[in-house]
């Protein structure tokens, strides 16, 4: 019997056989090609780039209504790369160049792009490194007429170095049904695992040396702690026990689903505000499943990546109000708070070319990017006022770093409503606006922050990576990447408590918000509101359901005095075991 430990990326248990896919490139030959039928070769290799693109927009138009339509943007990405003029420009002077078969030419320059990016130590490029592996196998699959999928891995667990998200969504739409997924890569955030989220298959990510471990005839994945744990070789008492710690996780399960309609109020009785992150477009029928208290973070970026040029102030308006008028029919009128256009860094417009900058994290994104573009950035704000007339809109910027680009925006949100005043056009003139809070800068001038703004949105995903300095998307720095370090704490508490002096509402819109272990803390520092995934929503209302926040001033003590991150977990899990009477979920 042996252990596998790494990271969880969606809760479960699940015991079942193991499915070994050491997966390998496709082997192509390298062989010339005449001049006289090197045309005829080119023409090969653009008939599997748009084989490639029907294929993916195959699959989206299928997943579409299975799956949140957010989570399927990585296809739209990839159908962008894949009509990226300098890429494609690349692999038909190559197959020129070299007089060699497309499919040793689309793995050539891939390779060289891949290297590329790999090299450089921003996230960002390293995802895009994944991208391109993804959509150049799509295309030499093409080539090579290979694209079977093993009808044995339905019902079984994948043990996989890597797998890209086209090829998980290949497996859903080809009905193979994955109980759970074991990785080497590890991308918390990562494309991959937003997609396993989302398709709520168990999934540990981290594991080392998958290769060299004796799986057997049978294993049991457990994720439902943070540290995710896989058994092989289990003998009949760990099997046993796990059967009883299944059927526990089922009545958890029950629990949580029973709990949706409920109200989310503590035991003693103090209301708790759970609302949605979502993208671009709303999906409905999530939405009425999840009871939320309204949308927290409305991604507009996703509108602009799905758009052929910038939308312009009359074709925003139409979509935000009817994003409004959607969700108000089954949610009445709660609040919408919109995120003004947040590009830059892992997300780029295929009509607008970014300025190359070696740390794009750090770079022109955002606030800096909108205001150095004020045509655009009026677009929208006069976009979001109009739509905001008749509905509870509210009005949030992204990665702002000092006082001035507050300023700024106010000053053109003024401009804005005197020329709407001048035009004539109805909006709404009192709109609430907020902004994220990303930067140390933002916690360390909290209070002052406070007297330019309505509301406070806290982005644990970035505030983690700045306070502390770390890649979040590092394989050798990820395990430094740790919401539950004490200096993400504090820095947190600090806001929470500018918020409260100033009585300004703050909220809580990263991965953090959507933890149970996290959800303790935010709790214990003050914190009422949180903006999530949908998924997370039950969970998250039933365990507030059963906490005393009279009992947290406690927790906050020891959180605020603790000397790690390991520390800052034992003070939250004994508290959560308290609450749940039973092990670690």
């Amino acid at each position: 019997m042996g252990v596998v430990i790494g990271k969880s990326i969606f809760p479960g248990i699940i015991i079942g056989k193991p499915y070994i896919e050491k997966k390998k490139k496709i082997d192509i030959e390298n062989y010339r090609i005449s001049l006289e039928k090197i045309d005829e070769e080119i023409e090969r290799f653009l008939e599997a780039v748009q084989k490639a693109k029907n294929d993916i927009k195959q699959i989206k138009n299928n997943l579409e209504g299975k799956i949140n339509k957010e989570d399927l943007q990585i296809l739209t990405v990839h159908i962008m790369m894949l009509d990226d003029p300098q890429f494609i420009t690349d692999i038909k002077k190559g197959i020129k160049k070299d007089q060699s078969n497309a499919e040793s030419i689309v793995r050539k320059v891939s390779n060289k792009y891949i290297e590329m990016f790999e090299k450089i130590a921003d996230p960002i490029y390293k995802q895009r490194a994944l991208d391109i592996k993804d959509i150049s196998e799509r295309i030499i699959m093409n080539l090579t007429s290979e694209e079977e999928v093993d009808l044995n891995l339905n019902g079984r667990i994948l043990v996989i170095r890597e797998l890209l998200p086209s090829e998980l969504l290949k497996l859903y739409y080809s009905g193979i049904k994955l109980s759970g997924i074991i990785m080497e890569y590890m991308g918390e955030t990562s494309h991959t695992a937003i997609l396993a989220k989302a398709l709520e298959i168990p999934t540990l990510m981290g594991g080392n040396d998958l290769f060299s471990v004796d799986w057997g005839d049978q294993i049991i994945l457990d994720t439902t702690s943070m540290e995710g744990k896989v058994i092989t070789n289990p003998d009949i008492k760990t099997l046993n026990r796990y059967d009883e710690e299944k059927n526990k996780y089922r009545k958890k399960i029950k629990e949580i689903d029973e709990s949706i309609n409920k109200e989310t109020v503590t035991l003693d009785n103090e209301r708790i505000f759970l609302h949605l992150n979502i993208g671009g477009r709303l999906d409905i029928t999530q939405v009425s499943k999840k009871n939320p208290d309204g949308i927290g973070l409305l991604r507009t970026e996703l509108i602009y990546m799905d758009a052929i040029e910038f939308p312009d102030e009359e074709k925003q308006r139409k979509i935000y109000e009817n994003i409004a008028k959607e969700f108000e029919e089954s949610q009445s009128k709660k609040p919408i708070v919109i995120r003004t256009l947040d590009i830059g860094a892992d997300k780029k417009l295929s009509y607008y070319k970014m300025v190359d900058e070696e740390n794009p994290s750090l770079g022109c994104r955002g606030m800096r990017l909108t205001l150095s573009n004020k045509g655009l950035f009026k677009n929208q704000i006069k976009g979001i006022l109009r739509a905001a007339k008749n509905h509870n809109i509210k009005m949030m910027y992204p990665m702002i770093t000092n006082l001035k680009e507050i300023r700024e925006a106010k000053e053109l949100v003024e401009e804005c409503k005197k020329e709407l005043l001048e035009e004539k056009k109805e909006f709404k003139h009192d709109i609430e606006i907020g902004m994220m809070v990303e930067v140390p800068s933002n916690v360390l001038l909290a209070e002052i922050f406070a007297d330019y703004v309505d509301f406070f949105s806290i982005g644990t995903n970035d505030l983690t990576q700045y306070i502390l300095a770390t890649d979040r998307y590092s394989p050798i720095a990820e395990k430094l990447y740790d919401c539950y370090d004490p200096a993400v704490i504090r820095a947190i508490n600090l806001v929470a408590q500018a918020g409260i002096q100033k009585n300004k509402k703050v909220s809580v819109c990263g991965e953090m918000a959507g933890e149970n272990q996290a959800v303790i803390a935010l709790l214990s520092l003050g914190i009422r509101d949180l903006s999530m995934a949908p998924a997370y929503i039950p969970k998250v209302r039933n365990l507030i359901r059963k906490i005393n926040i009279s009992e947290l001033s406690e927790i906050k003590i020891a959180l605020l005095n603790a000397s790690d991150s390991a520390e800052v977990k034992m003070i939250l899990n004994e508290y959560l075991n308290r609450v749940e009477g039973r092990g670690k979920l």
